[in-house]
């Protein structure tokens, strides 16, 4: 019997997240995925914006604080939700795809995974060149209700944050890479697995 296998796929709004994740699921037979925009949609019919704004608030949007801390309220307040999707695939056995934003690059996620018998790897997307970043967005096939411009109002947030995300992501051995420079981005996941 095979290792049950976590790939965790993170990076900021418009890096394509999405895309390779349908693309790796497909290709390397990831039969159970999960957003973490999922688990924050869910958490969100128990909680309103009075009790947890940073639950109701995009990655980017300011809080009042910095940009990093601000994208940090965001992430812990899903934290619990988050963990608790990965525990039950560990304990099932199951493979699990990770996608979202709402996912400190660390190497714990990962190491809590292989201590439990699988084997596991973290991505972080970003793109590197800033007008190739908002043609990526602009060029979205969905956004949430509050629009383009919301995107494009904060993409200097957006930077940010991928500058943060990357840079954690080095940190922790994460496989990091330019979704729109790689040639064949699953088979740089794939190989990372062996």
């Amino acid at each position: 019997m095979s290792k049950p296998r976590l790939l965790v796929i993170t990076g900021s709004s418009g890096v394509g997240k999405s895309t390779l994740s349908a693309r790796a699921a497909a290709s390397l037979g990831f039969s159970k995925s999960a957003s973490t925009d999922t688990i924050r949609e869910a958490l969100r019919t128990q909680f309103d914006a009075d009790e947890l704004p940073a639950l109701h608030r995009s990655s980017f949007e300011s809080a009042g604080s910095g940009v990093v801390e601000d994208w940090h309220g965001t992430v812990k307040v899903l934290s619990e939700g988050v963990a608790a999707v990965v525990r039950r695939a560990s304990m099932k056995g199951s493979d699990l795809l990770l996608e979202g934003v709402h996912v400190i690059p660390d190497a714990q996620i990962l190491n809590d995974w292989r201590g439990a018998g699988g084997i596991a790897c973290g991505v972080v997307l970003y793109v590197e060149e800033g007008d190739r970043h908002q043609r990526f967005i602009v060029r979205r096939e969905r956004h949430n209700n509050r629009g383009l411009a919301h995107y494009l109002d904060n993409l200097d947030r957006i930077r940010e944050i991928q500058r943060e995300m990357v840079s954690n992501g080095r940190e922790a051995g994460w496989l990091v890479m330019d979704a729109s420079a790689q040639d064949d981005p699953v088979g740089m996941v794939e190989a990372s697995f062996e």
